[in-house]
């Protein structure tokens, strides 16, 4: 199994290292500064960092403006190491490989059926054949974190309501196979993770995704809030019509089961009369501006906004991100959406659709990976959002 080179658990190098992580580029005085240490403790703390290839120095800075010597720039070393992440759904699975800054490797998405007979296998070959063709680096691949659509507690899959991955140790399964760190987190909370590294300015925010399913990741005070079994933000299973449709849940009328993307999709074939029809169909039928369609969404954007009106109702956010296809293609609803907002309490809390869309929860899992890793409590990406979001 992995191990690090040293143990970095020591709370003044973690105070350290964190700042660095955080900051594009930051000096050793800048530190001492921050951090209130003195400047021969971080000193010593950066040499040993940088010995054991988690930081490197990356030249002068700019003088103070007393003058005296330019401050040697320090950063993390974002090719000591490689994070993989993987986001998996029944009907999709896709993954994305990565530099410790964040910096893409590669990115794959597939259309392809997951179930619990070849997740494994897949999840498999994708890491050893990157591995097998890998350039060496000083920590090799640090971990395999993976998203999942369904609740998850203490790296364990508890429930997931459209596919049997809960009928597998997943984790387990998998370090047997890879010999490296396998972690599991809801997807929902990962997207979290990804919005919070992304926004450095708000420490209190809701990711509020509705894809196959509906789930809220929840950020209060800079740390992911999961709940006592992982069930925090799973407001997709809370009741909209009372005996309404079936969910897999056990209840009648969930949320889910009408502002999911699976959701409204179905709605649209049942309208049309046609169960071939396509998520993209749905999307054109709108855009020509069909009637019923027309009405299907504006009852859709209704419900949404009772369920974002619950989420935010009970956690109180600075700032709420919403990830989900529909929104993608019909970007307009947000502006739906704050209206609804404005004409309640929440009136001035900030919606908007994440930049990130289908890869928030990819760099979310990037997140886990090196909280793990580097035994830090934050870690923030300064990357530039167009090379994140273009797709190879």
């Amino acid at each position: 199994m992995f191990r690090m080179k040293n143990n970095i658990r020591e709370n003044n190098s973690l105070l350290v290292l964190s700042e660095i992580m955080n900051r594009p580029e930051i000096s050793r005085a800048m530190i001492s500064e921050v951090t209130g240490l003195n400047k021969a403790t971080v000193s010593e703390i950066v040499r040993k960092l940088i010995q054991d290839d988690y930081v490197i120095e990356i030249g002068p800075g700019k003088s103070t403006s007393s003058g005296g010597r330019r401050p040697i720039l320090l950063t993390v070393n974002k090719k000591a190491g490689i994070s993989i992440s993987f986001d998996v759904r029944y009907d999709r699975i896709s993954y994305l490989i990565t530099y410790l800054d964040g910096e893409k490797i590669d990115y794959t998405i597939e259309e392809t059926e997951i179930t619990k007979h070849n997740i494994v296998d897949y999840i498999t070959t994708v890491v050893n054949d990157f591995r097998s063709n890998m350039k060496e680096t000083p920590f090799g691949i640090i971990g395999v974190t993976i998203s999942i659509h369904g609740i998850v507690d203490n790296n364990q899959i508890e429930f997931t309501p459209y596919f049997d991955l809960d009928h597998l140790d997943l984790v387990h399964l998998l370090e047997e196979e890879l010999d490296l760190p396998v972690h599991i987190e809801n997807e929902a909370n990962l997207s979290a993770l990804a919005e919070s590294a992304f926004d450095t300015e708000h420490k209190k925010l809701i990711s509020f995704s509705a894809h196959t399913g509906i789930g809220a990741g929840i950020i209060l005070d800079g740390q992911l809030y999961r709940g006592y079994k992982g069930r925090s933000g799973e407001i997709g299973h809370t009741v909209l019509y009372p005996n309404g449709i079936s969910c897999p849940c056990g209840n009648q009328g969930c949320l889910e089961q009408y502002c999911s993307t699976k959701s409204i999709l179905r709605k649209f074939q049942q309208l049309k009369g046609d169960p071939s029809l396509t998520f993209d169909d749905l999307v054109d039928a709108y855009h020509q501006k069909d009637s019923a369609t027309l009405n299907m969404i504006l009852q859709f954007a209704k419900d949404f906004g009772i369920g974002l009106m619950n989420v935010i109702g009970n956690y109180d956010p600075e700032i709420v991100y919403i990830n989900s296809e529909i929104l993608e293609e019909i970007p307009e609803l947000i502006s739906l959406l704050n209206h609804y907002l404005n004409m309640t309490i929440y009136k001035n809390v900030p919606i908007k659709q994440s930049a990130l869309g289908r890869k928030a929860s990819l760099y979310g899992a990037t997140v886990m990976n090196l909280k793990e890793f580097l035994h830090v409590d934050n870690v923030g990406f300064n990357l530039d959002m167009e090379k994140v979001l273009e797709v190879e």
